[in-house]
């Protein structure tokens, strides 16, 4: 926090204690609401002054609360981690496939980030490229709920192309099924047989022929 940010928080807090001095004396409003009007404000100007992650770690927002089920806005990783596995398990019953073969694709592709972009384009979670997302319905490519679908759904289309083939459809997702099919298997491709032989590892399925 610099000087600059230092100085509004005390003058905000200053503000913040003249509005619970004034609430007894308010007209027209019941106490209960003078006090929830006051905080939002409050909270409202902390946060455009010192940005909402700052104000929740800190625990700013909620001052003069004392909510026992309340729970912190500051989310760490392992709840992220966690999300996202809520999200791959309700794709993989979407579409029927084994939730562990979308992790492995996501892992592949993007290390799970959501920002990620290649620099042929393709973004998200499983990197759809901007012709695929369109094809499947994805507005926002980053956003992970729209990523997961549309690339779940494509990689369940590809399983069914394939008859169920995972390093065929794999090969596909990664190089296109058009590939798949002129080589009638894998294609030697060093990049798309490494990243089958990296997501059927994933898989602990190493025997396997490319």
């Amino acid at each position: 926090m610099n000087a600059a940010q230092m100085f509004l928080l005390v003058q905000l807090q200053q503000m913040n204690a003249s509005w619970q001095n004034v609430q007894s004396n308010s007209s027209g409003f019941s106490e209960s609401q003078n006090s929830d009007s006051n905080k939002l404000l409050f909270a409202t100007l902390l946060k455009a002054a010192l940005g909402e992650g700052m104000a929740s770690s800190q625990g700013l927002v909620n001052q003069g609360h004392n909510d026992n089920n309340s729970t912190p806005t500051r989310k760490v990783n392992s709840e992220k981690v966690g999300s996202l596995d809520h999200l791959i398990s309700s794709m993989a019953q979407k579409y029927g496939i084994n939730p562990d073969l979308i992790q492995q694709v996501v892992k592949a592709e993007s290390g799970f980030n959501a920002k990620a972009t290649s620099s042929a384009g393709a973004m998200g979670l499983m990197q759809l490229m901007p012709g695929t997302a369109a094809s499947y319905g994805v507005q926002n490519a980053y956003d992970p709920i729209q990523n997961l679908d549309g690339g779940t759904h494509f990689l369940k289309d590809l399983l069914d192309r394939f008859n169920g083939n995972i390093p065929l459809s794999l090969a596909a997702y990664n190089a296109g099924p058009g590939a798949v099919e002129k080589y009638d298997g894998v294609p030697p491709y060093k990049e798309t047989q490494a990243y089958v032989q990296k997501i059927m590892a994933g898989l602990n399925q190493k025997n396997w022929e490319v």
